[in-house]
């Protein structure tokens, strides 16, 4: 069966949609019931994701009020947010790789001037070397701190103590939990053992671009606090994309 047209702008199969919409099938049992069916409401929230639309040019292309795909995308992105599980086993035969990225937001509430752009939040990102899926994401902190600000006290930082094989680059120097190149006089030794941590947790960069190919984390428009289930959801797209194309 060919995909359509809206399935080929989520960037998202046919088999992927149906999985998705066989995952979400539940749904809460309190207000009016929605004019449209589960599986355009999910491509609809997709396509958001991906191209980053205004809920305008949305309305458009699927014939549909904007207050409607407004409902639509504030409820199937935290709903997909949740599919990302919060508890993952710290299997120790598999390496981990961590890195934090800016995401430009318009919410200056939440955001802050930072040195790539001129208003951000910083996204943590845990991905596994091996095939590149997200582990755990956490987001909305103000752009303009370090990594190491973001990372003391979060989740991750709980999942990277338990599993104690987690590289990171030299920014996240003196947390004693992450893998980090080896400093002496303030400068990065750059050894045998550094070009192999680098190729190592380049990894991450991979992952990282791989994300804001949805481009919503190019410029996200909507409040600062819900930038974290924005995140998450997005994890959960790539993690469900990977694991098709590792089954194929």
């Amino acid at each position: 069966m060919r995909s359509t047209a809206s399935e080929v702008l989520a960037a998202l199969s046919r088999h992927v949609v149906d999985d998705l919409v066989r995952r979400l099938t539940t749904e809460p049992h309190r207000g009016r019931p929605w004019a449209t069916p589960l599986r355009q409401r999910v491509i609809v929230a997709c396509v958001a994701l991906r191209t980053n639309l205004t809920f305008r040019e949305l309305a458009a292309m699927f014939k549909i009020s904007r207050s409607q795909a407004h409902r639509i995308v504030v409820d199937l992105t935290q709903r997909l947010a949740e599919l990302l599980p919060h508890t993952i086993p710290a299997d120790r035969r598999w390496s981990w790789v961590l890195d934090g990225t800016l995401v430009p937001t318009r919410d200056h509430s939440t955001a802050a001037k930072s040195k790539n752009y001129r208003w951000s939040c910083n996204a943590q990102v845990l991905i596994r070397r091996r095939d590149l899926r997200v582990i755990a994401v956490t987001a909305g902190g103000p752009g303009n701190r370090n990594d190491p600000v973001h990372h003391r006290g979060s989740d991750i930082e709980q999942l990277c103590r338990r599993h104690g094989r987690v590289l990171a680059d030299g920014g996240y120097r003196g947390i004693q939990e992450l893998v980090t190149p080896v400093f002496r006089h303030n400068r990065i030794v750059r050894d045998r053992t550094w070009r192999r941590h680098r190729k190592r947790r380049a990894r991450v960069e991979h992952a990282i671009a791989r994300l804001k190919d949805w481009r919503v984390l190019r410029d996200h428009r909507r409040r600062g606090r819900v930038l974290q289930a924005t995140v998450r959801a997005v994890a959960f797209l790539h993690n469900l994309r990977a694991e098709f194309r590792d089954s194929s």
